[in-house]
């Protein structure tokens, strides 16, 4: 009886993994491409740092999408899982994901402390943070996750009877005390709740300052923006976060194979919510705000249909007669 209830666990757990990874990797890649694509080249986000936060994290989050999926969619062509055969995909996939999950995190963080200082009453303060700061930001961003990653690349092991995992005492602790509960977790919560609050009250402020309407309104979009995108990854990223903070605390050898299947079926549950919140980010502006809905059909009406509607003119265009090739073709005969 147990068996069959432990078969029927992994069953629904790989069909879910299977459904949720087909689904997931086009939405994401094609959602996060699509918010590129917009930022870069709509005026009224050129030149705004914010925007320019928001392409490193659709970029980031395509990165993470592909090292996280196309393992998966290999070992289930080749009926094999690569880490557990190649050394050297065995030391690049986790550091790879790492990076790419903490500046997709790193750079929500730093889109809130941007909203905070570019929406603050006082003029000092909104002068502080311009584009130029924000390149610098960026790229010690990536400078740190990849000097952060290094030591798990050099300690990662590919063993023949344990498998690819981290065998230090030592780095296991890092994971355990400040890894997941703080660098991972409660500090990027904590710093993107405290500044999104902070933002909303100074964006309830705006209407009362003497500033351009257009810059209003952008100000208000991006900071609504930057709270949906808080929101969810709040609302999404917990379980994930819960899950393996009581994982890593009581990690012990399970016997009981039903409650490993359901550890293993709860495991995948939360990882998909995760993943889903790298993959939405286009779909939540065009739900939660009007004015990006109307920029991005403006565009498309605007831009593609025009181009595609002049290139469909110039092929049913006929070709202009010139009278001294004609001359010079009836002097050949």
């Amino acid at each position: 009886m147990a068996s069959r209830s432990v078969s029927i666990i992994n069953n629904i757990q790989q069909q879910y993994l299977f459904y949720s990874s087909t689904i997931l990797l086009p939405l994401g890649c094609i959602g996060n491409l699509c918010e590129i694509f917009v930022f870069m080249t709509l005026r009224s986000f050129r030149g705004n740092q914010c925007t320019f936060i928001f392409i490193v994290e659709s970029i980031s989050n395509i990165g993470l999408l592909l090292s996280i999926f196309l393992p998966y969619f290999d070992t289930r062509i080749e009926g094999r899982d690569p880490t557990n055969v190649s050394v050297v995909w065995c030391k690049l996939q986790g550091p790879i994901q790492q990076i790419f999950g903490l500046c997709s995190l790193f750079t929500i963080c730093f889109l809130t402390f941007d909203q905070y200082m570019c929406t603050n009453p006082r003029p000092y303060w909104r002068q502080i943070i311009s584009l130029k700061f924000t390149h610098r930001f960026i790229f010690f961003m990536i400078c740190f996750v990849i000097l952060h990653s290094i030591p798990f690349f050099i300690l990662t092991e590919l063993r023949p009877t344990s498998g690819c995992n981290i065998f230090s005492a030592a780095m296991n602790s890092y994971y355990k005390y400040f890894y997941y509960p703080i660098l991972s977790s409660s500090l990027p919560l904590v710093i993107t709740i405290v500044f999104s609050l902070f933002s909303y009250r100074n964006v309830r402020r705006i209407v009362r300052r003497q500033i351009p309407i257009d810059r209003r309104r952008l100000d208000q979009q991006l900071t609504a923006m930057v709270l949906a995108r808080v929101v969810c990854l709040i609302s999404l990223g917990l379980p994930y976060i819960f899950y393996n903070l009581y994982r890593v605390t009581f990690r012990t050898a399970e016997t009981n194979q039903v409650v490993l299947a359901v550890t293993n079926l709860i495991n995948s549950i939360t990882n998909s919510m995760l993943y889903i919140n790298f993959s939405i980010n286009f779909y939540l502006f065009l739900i939660i705000s009007t004015r990006f809905r109307r920029q991005v059909k403006r565009f498309i009406i605007k831009k593609y249909l025009h181009f595609i509607h002049k290139k469909h003119s110039n092929r049913n265009q006929v070709a202009p007669i010139i009278p001294h090739l004609i001359i010079s073709n009836v002097e050949s005969l």
